[in-house]
């Protein structure tokens, strides 16, 4: 019975030496010595290794190879490649660890997997755990975008990296970079998370040979690139591009499409008009403002007068719908319990208020100042004349009138390490 515990013992050691074992399968010289009371075999040109795993075989290409017996640990020298499965590694020397089944790359490593190429000074494989490490001008290439970061680990078998250290994601085709501390990628979904400071920005030239930039910070971004590709950002949201600004608790922009969904108490400045409702519905053509469509407790509100900073044009209904030709207003649209208060002037003096109510309300402008205005169905009207309104312009606001001033700025959100100016 001893006998054959102790023969089982011995098996298991043997088994598991050579689980460890690195067979060498090339080379054109070989030179033993002792260092330190261990050998030490020199590999010379063509040097091919490999070491059997129960996963799969580790194959290992150098121009020279130091090969430590006792420790099981060989040094690679030249035109070092490394594979295993879909995995390729390759960069000009590293360190192979046997007993560990661990590789290091130094001084410019690259990875090549399906479509994608990665780029670091140092990197670490860890082919039982199908794990990769790399630090040092970490850079990702795929037929879409590209990554940079300071540290990147690449989970194969999840199919998930997580890159952080300012990251920078740049989508050429989009002309659209997201920054952030980290992020995390799970390419089987074709999903991007950016859970701490992410911050969006997209270049793009009018037609006027201007630069107008979109920026979008908040707390968490989210990609998705599917059919539906779309970017989600959540939490505290700040849009601001040229001729428009916005809060909201969550938007969701679909570059494809040139629209921008915002919903979570939005709002929306553009120029020196105020709207807000429950969800909103930015489009675009060409970068160029079209519309802006507001559901659920629609209202619009303008400074009706520079030298009169407590009056406000006001505009209510259950939907909104705002068209622009040449970034300005051009038509407004509004449906459902319909209500608007606008101020009136003579010769730029105060005359009075009026305030009409209807089933629709249709305002037509010219240049930006209201022409026109039409309203159907149920139609109520009244005027206030300028002596009783004067100085008591806040008891005629409209129900949920609130002039919010805090309106975001782009030089505020100008934090992109010259990104923008």
């Amino acid at each position: 019975m001893w006998l054959l515990i102790a023969c089982a013992s011995v098996l298991a050691a043997v088994e598991a030496q050579d689980d460890k074992r690195i067979e060498v399968k090339s080379a054109n010289v070989l030179n033993v010595r002792i260092e330190n009371d261990q050998e030490v075999r020199e590999l010379i040109g063509n040097v091919h290794v490999v070491q059997f795993s129960p996963d799969g075989v580790i194959k290992i290409w150098c121009d020279s190879a130091l090969r430590y017996m006792g420790t099981n640990r060989i040094e690679l020298f030249g035109n070092v490649k490394l594979e295993r499965d879909r995995v390729t590694m390759t960069s000009p020397e590293g360190v192979y660890f046997g007993n560990e089944r661990r590789a290091e790359l130094r001084k410019g490593v690259r990875l090549t997997r399906a479509q994608s190429a990665l780029t670091s000074r140092f990197g670490e494989y860890f082919p039982d755990d199908k794990r990769a490490y790399f630090r040092g001008d970490v850079l990702v290439i795929d037929s879409t975008s590209s990554t940079s970061s300071e540290e990147l680990t690449y989970f194969e078998e999840e199919g998930k990296s997580i890159a952080v250290g300012s990251v920078r994601v740049v989508n050429p085709g989009d002309n659209l970079t997201v920054f952030g501390d980290s992020v995390i990628y799970f390419e089987k979904q074709r999903y991007t998370l950016i859970p701490k400071n992410p911050k969006m920005v997209q270049v793009d030239t009018t037609s006027g040979g201007l630069i107008d930039t979109l920026l979008v910070v908040s707390k968490v971004m989210e990609a998705y690139q599917d059919t539906l590709e779309r970017f989600i950002a959540r939490d505290d949201v700040v849009m601001v591009r040229t001729d428009l600004s916005a809060r909201c608790g969550e938007a969701t922009y679909f570059p494809k499409r040139d629209r921008i969904v915002l919903s979570d108490q939005p709002i929306v400045w553009h120029l020196e008009n105020q709207i807000t409702g429950d969800s909103i519905v930015i489009t675009t053509m060409e970068r160029k403002l079209r519309s802006v469509y507001v559901k659920g407790r629609a209202m619009a509100v303008s400074l009706a007068d520079s030298v009169h900073p407590q009056r406000f044009d006001q505009l209510t209904a259950q939907e909104i719908t705002i068209f622009f030709a040449d970034g300005k207003i051009a038509h407004i649209n509004a449906e459902r319990t319909a209500t608007s208060l606008y101020y009136l002037f003579d010769e730029g003096r105060p005359n009075g208020v009026n305030r009409s109510s209807g089933d629709r309300i249709i305002m037509e402008f010219e240049d930006g100042k209201i022409d026109r205005i039409r309203i159907l169905g149920g139609v109520e009207g009244r005027y206030y004349p300028e002596a009783m309104i004067a100085q008591s312009e806040e008891e005629y606001n409209l129900d949920g009138f609130k002039w919010i001033v805090d309106r975001p700025r782009r030089h505020q959100l100008a934090i992109l390490d010259g990104t923008v100016d």
